[in-house]
């Protein structure tokens, strides 16, 4: 099954724009060159670029892509996607290559969050007082935490609690979504001695 335009939003930071407007072509020209030089002219077009801020856009295409789909016990699966001219993917390994992304973030996240505490104890001499996560960051932002830090990684709120009066845990419930399962990342601080 071939689906011939496909809608794709993709961010792109301007600072090889120089601060300059960028157009729908210089747009093009930077997506075409970011996955290896996989798609060519006629793979993108441009609809609309719309700039975010001086030196961030947000530019929505149509994308040449294909599907290899696979029957499966009398079901249809989508096994592979392929971007313009570029190599058959699999979605399975696309899709596990964006959660390991997604983990690596959460986990600079968490540290971001335990850093700020460790400022905010280092220049107040106690831990904050907090009722929640929002309460927690709350008082570590700005002066400790910028940029602010709520959710993560797959937009779901983070989740703070103090253990003891000199510790505290800061949570992401992880890719499933739900706190205390096994895919939970979590950091301590101050961090536990192994």
């Amino acid at each position: 099954m071939r689906i011939s335009y496909f809608l794709l939003t993709v961010s792109l930071l301007c600072a090889a724009c120089g601060g300059r407007t960028l157009s729908a072509d210089h747009a093009r020209d930077l997506i075409m060159r970011t996955p290896g030089e996989a798609l060519q002219e006629d793979d993108i077009e441009v609809v609309r670029v719309r700039q975010v801020t001086g030196t961030e856009a947000i530019v929505e295409t149509r994308l040449d892509t294909a599907f290899r789909l696979e029957k499966e016990s009398g079901r249809w699966i989508v096994r592979e996607v392929r971007l313009g001219h570029g190599e058959w993917e699999k979605v399975s390994n696309l899709l596990r290559t964006l959660e390991e992304v997604r983990i690596a973030e959460t986990r600079m996240m968490i540290d971001k969050v335990v850093e700020a505490v460790a400022r905010y104890q280092s220049a107040r001499g106690s831990l904050p007082s907090f009722n929640d996560y929002v309460s927690l960051s709350d008082v570590l932002s700005p002066e400790f935490l910028t940029p602010l830090i709520r959710l993560d990684s797959w937009r779901q709120p983070l989740a703070a609690e103090r253990l003891n009066p000199n510790s505290i845990v800061i949570r992401s419930a992880g890719p499933d979504g739900k706190h205390g399962t096994p895919d939970d990342i979590s950091r301590t601080f101050p961090s536990r001695s192994p």
